[in-house]
């Protein structure tokens, strides 16, 4: 799971002026990406942490990149990257 520390790194923020900006969009991207997959459980999610870690920095990065636009902040290399941990959707 990404923590806070983990997330200014990446980021790249040294300051704690947007620390509670920061909190939030970690937070949402977390919950973007476990909706992606379809992960009801953090069980769930811990059986492909690295990979989901490394969607959640991207997503992460782009919601702060990007604050004020309406883009969508899974990429089509985030959805690339999740595919794979997806639970199949009933038809």
């Amino acid at each position: 799971m990404i923590t806070f520390a983990d997330a200014k790194s990446h980021l790249r923020v040294d300051h704690s002026a947007e620390d509670a900006d920061i909190t939030l969009k970690l937070k949402l991207a977390v919950a973007l990406v476990q909706n992606y997959i379809g992960a009801a459980s953090d069980a769930a999610i811990n059986t492909a942490e690295e990979i989901t870690d490394a969607a959640t920095l991207l997503v992460l990065g782009e919601l702060y990149a990007n604050r004020e636009s309406g883009a969508d902040p899974l990429s089509p290399s985030v959805r690339t990257i999740l595919e794979r941990l997806r639970v199949p959707g009933i038809a």
